[in-house]
């Protein structure tokens, strides 16, 4: 991963405001939540600083968290998309500099590596193969990605994109090529995940708020305080 470009994200996740107040009241809620359903917490009254509530349907009160939980990770998600989308491009740019998985010759103008068994186009005509992107498209679905450019009678020379599907097999790129590139794929995930303080500190209010929803729904008994 690129030193700069790690460092720069890193200032600008650090740097945002309305994604920390985010993860700050989700997992908030989360631990109230757990500390709820699971560490035997009961809850008999609450003060707030003009007036005190008695609290007489506790039960009621926990779904009422789990629906603020559910809205606040949406809200979380909404500010950590960006985040999500960049921390896969960079890992996923590690991976495609791996030789094994894609590697280009310029003196050659060869495209080799695992992907070059399913690459069919020539990079001297298309230069954006050169460099491609890698796309999540479903489940267990991928694709290539590069740009291309176009000529328009009325509007000149405009840029698009080419997807190459990697789920299409032919004599060249067979299933067990598809897996050898999922097994890829999840060592640079996983690298990015543990070697990475971001990718723990983006998907850790997901985790904790799975955890008391789920908490809710394996609750054995009540244990909120009547």
């Amino acid at each position: 991963m690129d030193s700069f470009k790690l460092s720069e994200f890193r200032e600008r996740i650090d740097n945002d405001a309305g994604l920390k107040s985010k993860r700050k009241i989700l997992v908030g809620l989360s631990i109230v939540m757990i500390g709820f359903n699971i560490a035997g917490a009961t809850l008999h009254e609450a003060n707030t600083i003009i007036f005190k509530l008695e609290i007489k349907h506790h039960e009621n009160l926990l779904y009422l968290f789990s629906i603020s939980i559910l809205y606040m990770t949406l809200r979380y998600y909404g500010y950590a998309k960006i985040y999500h989308d960049q921390l896969f491009h960079l890992w996923t740019k590690r991976m495609l500099g791996d030789y094994r998985v894609f590697s280009y010759t310029p003196k050659l103008e060869e495209i080799d590596g695992l992907l070059g068994k399913i690459i069919d186009v020539w990079p001297g005509d298309n230069p954006g193969i050169q460099t491609p992107n890698y796309k999540v498209a479903g489940v267990f679905k991928r694709n290539l990605t590069y740009e291309c450019a176009g000529q328009d009678e009325i509007h000149g020379e405009y840029a698009y994109y080419e997807n190459i599907e990697l789920n299409r097999y032919s004599n060249n790129w067979k299933f067990r090529d598809f897996l050898n590139l999922l097994s890829f794929e999840f060592k640079y995930q996983l690298e990015a995940l543990l070697k990475y303080r971001e990718s723990l500190d983006l998907l850790f209010p997901y985790i904790l708020s799975a955890i008391a929803l789920l908490s809710l729904a394996f609750r054995a008994s009540p244990t909120v305080g009547t």
